[in-house]
């Protein structure tokens, strides 16, 4: 029998001539199971065992913002291959009850999917020019009982466990959908750095760079993802 899990990662044009997603992310992805790429231009949905929306630009603000609300001046502008997708293909996804695992723009893009806004713009301890497995900062995990077995590999005091964070904006923990349970925050300024829709969806949300650290808690949520229906 043929355990191989099939993994399929949204990609977008990397340059002027090319199409796909960088080396560290394939490589860290690569080691869950067999990799292939979405192009946003499809138009079925894949028979996979998990979709990855990967980070990139700025999720297009007008997806969330109120009439009454305005663009920031340092919102960026959006990945248009990413926000088609996004608006074609994520719902037949989901639809099919395909899972999901969601990293930095990802997990800001799914948020809105599920009816939250994200923070425009603040400071955080890295952009996207520094080298993210240098500048590390501590998380405090909750809710960790959501998922059978995480509590076990998450016994860390505040601030002990370290992840990487390369991003501007974050998910607005005021407009929370109901259906979200936060895993973990940064431990100092307490933006949303884990989240999940389990049981509900099966859908893991991670802001923060997995490739730079492929950390045991990033780990154990996407193999929850990848086991879950295993007999």
């Amino acid at each position: 029998m043929n355990n191989i899990k099939k993994i399929a990662i949204v990609g977008h044009f990397t340059g002027e001539n090319s199409f796909g997603i960088s080396k560290p992310y394939l490589f860290f992805w690569q080691q869950f199971g067999e990799v292939s790429l979405i192009s946003p231009f499809e138009k079925h949905v894949r028979d996979v065992d998990l979709l990855v929306m990967p980070g990139g630009q700025d999720v297009d603000p007008y997806r969330y913002l109120s009439p009454e609300e305005d663009t920031h001046i340092f919102t960026g502008s959006p990945c248009m291959q990413k926000e088609r997708f996004d608006r074609f293909l994520l719902p037949k996804y989901m639809e099919a009850g395909v899972k999901i695992f969601a990293t930095c723009r990802g997990m800001q893009s799914m948020y809105v999917v599920f009816g939250g806004k994200l923070n425009q713009h603040m400071y955080h301890e890295t952009n996207p020019s520094n080298d993210g497995r240098k500048l590390m900062h501590g998380i405090d995990f909750e809710n960790q009982h959501i998922i059978p077995g995480f509590a076990e590999i998450t016994q860390h005091k505040p601030g002990e466990y370290k992840i990487n964070s390369r991003h501007h904006q974050t998910v607005n923990e005021e407009t929370k959908p109901e259906i979200v349970t936060i895993l973990a925050r940064h431990s100092t300024d307490g933006e949303i750095e884990f989240a999940t829709t389990f049981p509900f969806y099966p859908c893991h949300l991670s802001q923060h760079h997995v490739e730079d650290t492929s950390d045991p808690a990033t780990v154990f949520l996407i193999n929850h993802l990848l086991h879950l229906n295993d007999e």
